[in-house]
């Protein structure tokens, strides 16, 4: 009974340290959290992986958010590295996101940086043709751009040396030599010319002080002139504004007797287009009361043209009236 007992004691002991492995497994493995998890793939070709292993870090502002599922290099580009994300869902990957590779330069164990660089931008859920899931790029590490800035730097420093060593060859150095023994001389030739032009600038000066004296004399003179200029000027603009106001004047009255000619003229005109009208009528009177005299000439001349007529009467072949 006792043999059984501690047999039963020994599969328990041996369940529950199952029990707590399974625990521990499930733990490390990301699941304890509870969170769901969205997988994303990396191209990497310009990078190297190494110290990059299955499960290593995937990191976002220096957060672990993830691990590296699954890496193969792809068959037919031996330098492209096809690399499986998975990321805590919360994590928020937008469009535009770049992964790089970073480095611990102690242990050489590398991790994935995930770096959004368009902010506030949308989620990544675009899965391209041919692929399983929406897929990151590549970014350029901090690293690989400092040495392309020291590179950057290092050709200029070079190129700026060069010229240097070209600057100062012998034959520059003779012809800077020269230049300086030129400009010695050119030196000692101003200084001999400066000291023979000293009296003539002292002259020249002196000259210059005396004009300025005229010239301040000259405006004295001139200023009540200009003061008698302007009293001049000032009765004149006087005068002038009394004629443009008779002129003024003169012209409201012209224009007053032009308004009265033209109402005369147009009375006239009223007038003569009466006188007109009535003329036209008696004319018109006039012709035809001769119009009507004249009807009764013809007629009386018709009769008097056979005057036995007018004596006998009408003939006997005439017929009478009802014949």
């Amino acid at each position: 009974m006792e043999s059984d007992t501690r047999y039963v004691w020994v599969g328990a002991a041996m369940l529950a340290l199952a029990a707590v492995l399974a625990v521990g497994l499930y733990w490390l493995g990301g699941g304890g959290g509870g969170h769901a998890s969205q997988r994303y793939v990396v191209y990497f070709k310009n990078q190297s992986l190494e110290g990059l292993q299955i499960n290593s870090d995937v990191r976002m502002q220096g957060i672990k958010v993830g691990k590296v599922l699954d890496y193969v290099i792809q068959p037919n580009q031996a330098k492209t590295v096809r690399v499986v994300l998975e990321l805590d869902a919360r994590a928020p990957v937008l469009e535009g996101a770049e992964a790089v590779v970073s480095r611990n330069l102690v242990t050489g164990l590398a991790a994935i940086d995930i770096d959004n660089v368009w902010k506030g931008g949308t989620p990544l859920t675009y899965v391209p043709e041919g692929e399983e899931y929406p897929q990151i790029d590549e970014g350029v590490p901090d690293m690989a751009r400092f040495q392309r800035n020291l590179e950057g730097i290092g050709s200029a420093t070079q190129e700026a040396l060069g010229r240097v060593n070209t600057l100062l060859s012998d034959d520059n150095q003779r012809a800077l030599a020269v230049s300086l023994d030129n400009l010695a001389a050119l030196s000692g030739e101003l200084r001999a010319d400066a000291r023979a032009l000293t009296p003539r600038l002292a002259a020249t000066l002196d000259a210059t002080r005396a004009a300025a004296e005229r010239v301040d004399a000259l405006s004295g003179e001139l200023a009540p002139l200009a003061r008698e200029g302007g009293q001049v000027l000032a009765r004149t603009g006087a005068r002038l504004d009394a004629l443009a106001d008779d002129a003024g004047t003169t012209l409201r009255e012209t224009r007053a007797t032009l308004k009265t000619i033209d109402q005369g003229f147009e009375a006239m005109r009223m007038d003569l287009r009466l006188s007109v009208d009535l003329g036209t009528q008696e004319v018109q009177s006039a012709a035809r009361a001769l119009r009507a005299a004249s009807d009764t000439l013809q007629a009386s001349g018709r009769e008097f043209a056979d005057p036995g007529r007018l004596l006998h009467g009408p003939h006997k072949a005439e017929l009478g009236p009802g014949e």
